[in-house]
C-alpha cells in the first residue's frame, strides 16, 4: 500500500499551530514569529512534507469568467451572499464576469461544465466530489479559508484569523462576567470549524476550565439550536453559537427556558449578521466583513494581489446580548451601539 503522503494540516498539528500560520511558515510569508516559522519548517522536514503551489493566475484568461462555488445549502445565509458580491464587485472592475456554479449531487465527480478560466470556492471540503472535480480541471483555484487535504492544489487563499478572533470573542465575554462559557459548533471538515474549535478549547483549558461544546449544522435548523441550547445552558452562563444562523433559534431557546440574554445569560454569534443589530437584545457578533473577503479571493485568483495568500482580520461587534449596550466607542457597521475593536 502506498503511504499517505503528509498534509498541511499534519504538519499545522504536530507543529501544534493553527494551518493558516503553517501555511504563512512553509511559504516564508509574514504573519508568524521566527521560532514558529522555524518549527514548522522542522517538522515539515521530519514528516517529507513538500510545498507545492501552482502559480498560475487569470493573466492568460481565455474567457473572461470564473466560477464561484458556495457550500449547499448557504445562498440564503447572509455571509455567503455578501461574499458572492465581493466577488462579483471585483470581477466586474476587472472586466471579468461570475458564473454561480450549480451543486450537484455530493457523490458527483464529473468534470464541471462552465467555459471559466479559474474558480473560487469558499468553505470547501475535500470530502465534497464537486470540489475533487473542481480540482482536477487543472484550472487555477482560490479558496476562501484553507482547503484541508487539497492545501497545496490552490492557487492561492485568503484566510480569516480565527483563532485571534475566537480568543478575542472570549476575553470579552469573560470581561462581562462569564465564567462558564459554552460553545455551540460547526461539523467538523472545514478549517474554520477546525480553528474555531482549537482556540477555544485551547482558551477554556488555559482558564483550568473543561469545554462544553455541542456540534450543530453548517446550516443548522432551529429544532436542533433549541436542542443543543438545552443541554448546555443549565452549567453555562455564556453561549457562542458558530454556525451563520443560530442566533434566532438560540434566543428563543433562552427565553422558553426562563432566561434573560444580556442579563443572566450573555449570547454572542461567532458570524454576525444585519438582523443581529435589529434584535432585541442586538446580538455580539464577529463582523467576519465577507465582501471584502469575497473582493480580496478574485484579487489573488486575477493575480493583482501583492500576495496570494492572505489573512483577514474579523472585528468584534459588541452589543446587548453580552451586556454591552451604551458601552465603546459608538455606532459601527453592524449596527448603533456597537464596540468595535479589529486585531492586525
Amino acid at each position: 500500500m502506498t503511504p499517505r503522503k503528509p498534509t498541511l494540516h499534519d504538519v499545522a498539528a504536530a507543529a501544534g499551530v493553527s494551518i493558516a500560520a503553517a501555511s504563512f511558515a512553509l511559504r516564508d510569508k509574514p504573519g508568524v514569529s521566527p521560532e514558529t516559522r522555524e518549527r514548522v519548517l522542522a517538522v515539515a522536514r521530519d514528516l517529507g512534507y513538500a510545498v507545492n503551489v501552482p502559480a498560475r493566475s487569470l493573466r492568460t484568461a481565455r474567457y473572461g469568467a470564473i466560477g464561484l462555488h458556495l457550500p449547499p445549502g448557504t445562498t440564503r445565509l447572509p455571509y455567503y451572499t455578501e461574499f458572492a458580491f465581493g466577488v462579483v464587485d471585483a470581477a466586474d472592475r476587472l472586466g471579468l464576469s461570475v458564473i454561480l456554479l450549480p451543486h450537484r449531487d455530493p457523490d458527483d465527480a464529473s468534470p464541471p461544465t462552465a467555459f471559466v478560466d479559474g474558480y473560487i470556492v469558499v468553505d470547501a471540503t475535500t470530502e465534497d466530489a464537486g470540489i475533487r472535480a473542481i480540482l482536477d480541471t487543472g484550472r487555477p483555484v482560490v479558496s476562501s479559508e484553507q482547503l484541508l487535504g487539497a492545501e497545496d492544489r490552490v492557487a492561492g487563499s485568503v484566510v480569516s484569523d480565527h483563532g485571534t478572533a475566537t480568543r478575542e470573542l472570549l476575553d470579552h465575554l469573560a470581561a462581562q462576567g462569564a465564567r462558564r462559557i459554552a460553545m455551540l459548533l460547526p461539523p467538523e471538515g472545514t478549517a474554520w470549524s477546525h480553528d474555531v474549535t482549537r482556540a477555544y478549547e485551547e482558551w477554556t483549558a488555559g482558564r483550568g476550565g473543561i469545554p462544553l461544546s455541542r456540534r450543530i449544522g453548517f446550516v443548522p435548523v432551529p429544532d436542533e439550536v433549541a436542542a443543543a441550547m438545552s443541554e448546555v445552558m443549565g452549567e453555562a452562563d455564556a453561549v457562542v453559537v458558530a454556525p451563520s444562523g443560530s442566533a434566532v433559534p438560540a434566543l428563543a431557546a433562552a427565553s422558553r427556558a426562563g432566561r434573560t440574554v444580556g442579563e443572566d445569560l450573555l449570547l454572542a454569534a461567532y458570524v454576525d449578521e444585519p438582523l443581529h443589530a435589529l434584535l432585541t437584545p442586538t446580538v455580539t457578533a464577529l463582523d467576519l466583513q465577507p465582501r471584502e473577503v469575497g473582493a480580496m479571493c478574485l484579487e489573488v485568483l486575477a493575480g493583482d494581489a501583492a500576495e496570494r495568500f492572505r489573512v483577514h482580520h474579523p472585528l468584534l461587534r459588541a452589543r446587548a446580548s453580552t451586556g454591552a449596550a451604551g458601552r465603546g466607542s459608538g455606532s459601527g457597521a453592524g449596527g448603533a451601539g456597537n464596540t468595535e475593536t479589529a486585531r492586525g
